[in-house]
């Protein structure tokens, strides 16, 4: 499993790679990921995330299981990583 962590999101790209997750840098976009973590406090931030970065209609983002960091401690998001889900919406 590949790691895309947005930049500035460093301490989070630090636990992952402690804890022996494979990382990539976001430089490295063009490379394959099974996982995105971003941090943002609204839809719009989620919006521009897929579409300023040219996310949406690529291969390369197939299936890839998209995690908002903001307001999730390092537990909760290698918990998302490991189930590939969230917790129920309702």
């Amino acid at each position: 499993m590949i790691i895309l962590v947005q930049e500035g999101l460093d301490n989070i790209e630090n636990y992952l790679i402690q804890r022996d997750y494979k990382v990539i840098h976001e430089s490295n976009k063009e490379q394959i990921y099974d996982v995105y973590i971003y941090s943002t406090t609204s839809y719009t931030g989620l919006y521009n995330e897929i579409f300023n970065n040219s996310m949406h209609n690529s291969p390369i983002t197939t299936n890839v299981l998209m995690i908002n960091a903001y307001n999730k401690s390092y537990a909760e998001i290698e918990d998302i990583i490991n189930s590939r889900r969230y917790s129920n919406l309702f």
